[in-house]
């Protein structure tokens, strides 16, 4: 009977570290961190959000999302994002988009997401630069203090 239940709790314990270690690599496989892939330029953004992290979500397509927190009481709420390779010919370009109900309901120093599409997996070991520019464009939205 004791041999039963320690075979059996071999079992469970290993089947607990399996899934750990299955859905660890499913994560790093599809979320990219910033250490993967050259780190944006976000010169442009500083003015007006300090940048809190970036990644890349190939979960559901190809998405690159900025966690920032607004320095200012108005802040742009798009910004055009351009990835280039080693000889400087894009390879994508897409709109940062901040909600502007997110904005409106963020204090100033809370963090907010703003995301936009991003090249496919495959390309992206050509990337070698990623600027950001603001799209003047895009309008301006007010903080929620």
């Amino acid at each position: 009977m004791t041999k039963q239940i320690n075979q059996r709790w071999q079992s469970f314990l290993l089947a607990t570290i399996a899934t750990f270690i299955v859905l660890g690599a499913f994560s790093s496989v599809f979320t990219q961190k910033a250490d993967k892939y050259p780190k944006p330029d976000f010169s442009a953004m500083e003015e007006y959000f300090e940048i809190v992290e970036w990644e890349y979500d190939f979960t559901s397509g190809s998405r690159f999302i900025v966690t920032a927190k607004p320095k200012q009481k108005t802040v742009p709420l798009w910004w055009e994002i351009t990835w280039r390779d080693a000889k400087g010919v894009m390879i994508n370009q897409a709109n940062i988009h901040f909600s502007m109900s997110d904005i409106q309901a963020t204090k100033v120093g809370e963090p907010v997401r703003g995301s936009s599409l991003a090249p496919f997996k495959r390309r992206m070991s050509e990337v070698k630069s990623v600027t950001i520019t603001e799209n003047p464009e895009g309008g301006d939205a007010r903080t929620a203090n």
